[in-house]
């Protein structure tokens, strides 16, 4: 792979991780009339039938490869990762949320050497290193405050765990793909099954669903679902998978700024020291070679 794929990989990843900058910000707005729970399974629902309107429209077959075990950890990751962060969301702030869940590189790179003898490198390591140290400096005081709180963060570090087999299941299901409509066919399938396996979800909840709420619910399933899964997907097919889940890392900045604007949420001086880690922690990650860069488990 060229390194100009390379850093293509990595505007697509910006691009994703500012549609991802919304996402929390408007789940948290929305728990206060709709459980996460059922959140999740409508912007699963919503992003599919996107996807599947745009193969429809590149004249693209919908075909679902259910014997295809990495297809199915790929979806249940999913789908435990969209409960546990909707509803931790219920519990925590935007900002926190989204922090917390960008402890997925550790989780992957822990997997890369254990399971696979993958050989990690330097570059990768302090990439690592330096997000997973920003998530802990950014929610470290609020373990002191117990209750909802700390319960809500526990879920947010799970569906980061969880996110992590997403992150690696996705790379090595793209790393077999030779274009945009099969990455996102494989994606359709995913968000499908994982829709269908949350419904049952939505009859255990309670709905005050005003026009605004609708509103964003649709907004939630076509841009921070459908098209910056698209995004990174793109991403992902060209960089590490590493590099690839520190992409995601970029979109805690347009959260802080997201959640002060629209929620109201303080920005406090723990949480921009936490970010700026994150953040150059993926840059870090750029100095690997793009060589390298394109290796896949």
């Amino acid at each position: 792979m060229t390194a100009p794929s390379f850093y293509q990989g990595l505007v697509y990843g910006f691009i994703a991780a500012f549609f991802w900058g919304t996402h929390s910000v408007i789940v948290r707005f929305l728990t206060a009339d709709l459980g996460g729970l059922a959140v999740a399974c409508i912007r699963l629902y919503i992003a599919a039938l996107c996807l599947g309107v745009f193969l429809k429209f590149r004249g693209y077959p919908i075909r679902i490869d259910f014997r295809n075990p990495v297809f199915w950890w790929t979806t249940l990751a999913a789908t435990v990762n969209f409960v546990f962060f909707h509803v931790g969301l219920e519990y925590t702030d935007a900002p926190s949320a989204i922090l917390l869940e960008n402890t997925a590189p550790i989780f992957v790179i822990i997997g890369m050497f254990l399971i696979w003898r993958w050989k990690i490198r330097w570059a990768e390591m302090c990439s690592v290193a330096l997000v997973v140290f920003g998530a802990y400096y950014t929610v470290r005081d609020s373990f002191s405050l117990g209750g909802d709180v700390v319960t809500g963060d526990i879920m947010e570090i799970v569906a980061g765990l969880v996110w992590a087999v997403f992150i690696v299941g996705s790379s090595r299901a793209l790393s077999t793909s030779s274009s945009t409509n099969e990455r996102v066919n494989f994606l359709f399938g995913v968000f499908i099954i994982s829709a269908v396996l949350m419904t049952p979800f939505l009859f255990f909840s309670t709905y005050h669903v005003t026009l605004l709420d609708g509103t964003l619910l649709i907004l939630l399933g076509v841009f921070p679902t459908a098209f910056a899964f698209i995004f990174w997907y793109e991403a992902a097919a060209r960089v590490s998978t590493v590099t690839a889940a520190l992409l995601f890392s970029l979109s805690i900045i347009f959260t802080f700024i997201f959640a002060s604007i629209f929620l109201g949420e303080e920005i406090r001086p723990d949480m921009m020291i936490g970010g700026g880690l994150i953040i150059l922690g993926v840059g870090i990650s750029k100095f690997s070679s793009p060589e390298l860069a394109a290796k896949k488990i």
